[in-house]
């Protein structure tokens, strides 16, 4: 027997008259009355005394309902004790993500649900796809996005870029820098089929203030190459938010302006996926709502 007729029932027993428990139950009355009916059928005897004032269960009825609060009670306790076990689900990660970012992204997610996160690390040129088909969860990628159809997504941090360099370099003296100050200098980057958007925007946006390096791309993701590649040169800066420079007293942060570039990292899934919606919540850098 299909559990919609018998929760129609209890709400009628619980109303006392058919239009009431149409209202709650937000039906049409003529259609919650056939469904009574057909439950009537089905179970060979009346259950309702159909009297003026309303609907009086007789004793075949008062036995149903003793039995389906019974179930349904059972029911929505296995349900809420299912929702409460871990759900396993993959996150995928682009590059570069800012350890304290990561955090925020995990409990965000994990404060909405149980779940037990494994990241993956997936370019955000690729997580469109993956957070279509399945193999992702909840994906971490660069704005801007040329791939979002279907997906759902919330900004996670907006924070200018800044340039890290070594603590030898020419510049290293240098508090703030401005963009005649990188003159001449070679921007350490990322091949930009990881996030072609990404890297459009940022080099359009070096361009507009004058800045054309050459590039010196480096494509391991390994952060001793990285480190290496800014302390072996005099004349390679690369570009990181202030959250995502590296925790290491031989590479320094410095703000550069005026109008820096930015680096927007957005919080995704598949918006009619199993995963959506996104939780509400929104927290700020250091983890406070």
């Amino acid at each position: 027997m299909e559990l919609r007729p018998l929760r129609y029932f209890a709400a009628v027993a619980e109303a006392g008259t058919v239009t009431e428990a149409a209202r709650r139950l937000r039906i049409a009355q003529p259609s919650l009355s056939q469904q009574i009916k057909q439950l009537e059928r089905r179970v060979g005897a009346p259950l309702f005394r159909r009297l003026p004032r309303g609907m009086e269960l007789t004793e075949a009825g008062r036995l149903l309902l003793t039995g389906v609060r019974r179930a349904l009670d059972a029911l929505g306790s296995s349900v809420a004790a299912a929702r409460a076990v871990p759900v396993t689900a993959a996150l995928g990660v682009c590059r570069g993500v800012p350890g304290e970012v990561l955090r925020r992204a995990e409990r965000i997610l994990t404060g909405a649900r149980p779940l037990r996160l494994v990241h993956e690390q997936a370019d955000s040129a690729r997580q469109g796809e993956l957070l279509r088909t399945g193999a992702l969860a909840y994906g971490i990628l660069r704005a801007p996005v040329d791939d979002t159809a279907g997906l759902q997504l919330r900004t996670l941090a907006d924070e200018p870029l800044g340039v890290l360099l070594g603590h030898r370099h020419p510049l290293a003296g240098h508090t703030e820098l401005t963009w005649d100050d990188l003159a001449g200098q070679r921007l350490l980057w990322f091949p930009g089929r990881r996030a072609p958007g990404y890297a459009s925007a940022v080099r359009e946006r070096l361009a507009r203030h004058g800045w054309h390096p050459g590039l010196l791309v480096e494509d391991t993701g390994s952060h001793g190459l990285f480190r290496h590649a800014l302390l072996g040169h005099d004349d390679v800066v690369a570009l990181r938010t202030r959250a995502g420079a590296a925790t290491d007293t031989d590479l320094l942060w410095r703000p550069v302006g005026p109008e820096p570039p930015r680096e927007r990292l957005l919080l995704a899934t598949a918006a009619r996926g199993p995963w959506a919606p996104l939780p509400e919540r929104q927290e700020t850098v250091d983890g406070r709502p």
